[in-house]
C-alpha cells in the first residue's frame, strides 16, 4: 500500500455518498434523502470537498442516510481517525474483510472474505434469497471500467476493514489482480477504538 497523501473527513464522506449514488441498491434512497433536505443531486454526484457548506449539507445527509457519525452503521464508530488516500497493492486485498454483518457473513461462510464469498456465489450460494446476478454482471466489468474509491478502516496493518465498497470488493475477489493499483481511502484508528466498533480487527 501506497499512501498519497493525507485526506479529510469531508473527501472521504463525498466518496462515501457517490459510492452509494451510483448503487442499485442504495442509489434510490440516497435520492430520496437529498429530495428531503431540498438538495440538487449535483451536491453528491459533483460536489466539492473543499467546500465547507457543502460539507455540511453532505454530513445531513449522511446523518439521515446512514445514521453518520454514530448510530445504524456507525454506532460505536471511532470518533478519531487519520484518513489518507492510498495506492493499494493486490496483496492489500487479502488482508481486507467484510463487516459483521448477516448477509456478508452467510456469503462469505463467516470468514469475511471476499474472495471466499466469489467461490460461493460461482459455486450457486444465494443468501436470504438475494439473487447473485449483479456481481456476475459486475464481473465481466472487470477491467474494462474503473470503480470508485472503496474506503476501509484499520487499527492494524494486517487487518482492513471495509467500510464502503463491499459489492465492489466482492468483484475484485473474483480476481484480485485488478485491485493493484486502485486507489481508495484508510482511516487509521486506535486499538481502542477499534475494539469498540468491530473486535474482530484487532
Amino acid at each position: 500500500m501506497q499512501i498519497i497523501r493525507s485526506a479529510t473527513q469531508g473527501e472521504v464522506v463525498l466518496s462515501f455518498l457517490q459510492g452509494e449514488f451510483e448503487s442499485s441498491r442504495f442509489g434510490e434512497e440516497l435520492r430520496q434523502v437529498l429530495d428531503f433536505f431540498g438538495f440538487s443531486y449535483s451536491l453528491i454526484s459533483d460536489g466539492d470537498f473543499c467546500d465547507e457548506k457543502q460539507n455540511e449539507d453532505r454530513l445531513k445527509v449522511f446523518k439521515k442516510f446512514r445514521g453518520f457519525p454514530d448510530q445504524d452503521l456507525f454506532e460505536r464508530f471511532p470518533k478519531d481517525i487519520e484518513w489518507s488516500f492510498v495506492k493499494f497493492s493486490k496483496e492489500d486485498f487479502f488482508n481486507c474483510y467484510y463487516i459483521n454483518y448477516s448477509y456478508w457473513n452467510e456469503l462469505s461462510d463467516f470468514t469475511s472474505q471476499p474472495t471466499t464469498a466469489c467461490k460461493n456465489i460461482l459455486a450457486g450460494k444465494e443468501v436470504f434469497g438475494v439473487s447473485n446476478k449483479n456481481f456476475l454482471r459486475g464481473k465481466e466489468l472487470l477491467g474494462k471500467v474503473q470503480f470508485p474509491p472503496v474506503i476501509l478502516l484499520s487499527c492494524n496493518p494486517k487487518k482492513y476493514l471495509i467500510i464502503e465498497g463491499h459489492s465492489r470488493m466482492t468483484l475484485y475477489g473474483f480476481n484480485p489482480d485488478f485491485f493493484d493499483g486502485t486507489f481508495g481511502y484508510v482511516g487509521k484508528v486506535s486499538k481502542e477504538e477499534m475494539c469498540l466498533y468491530d473486535s474482530r480487527m484487532i
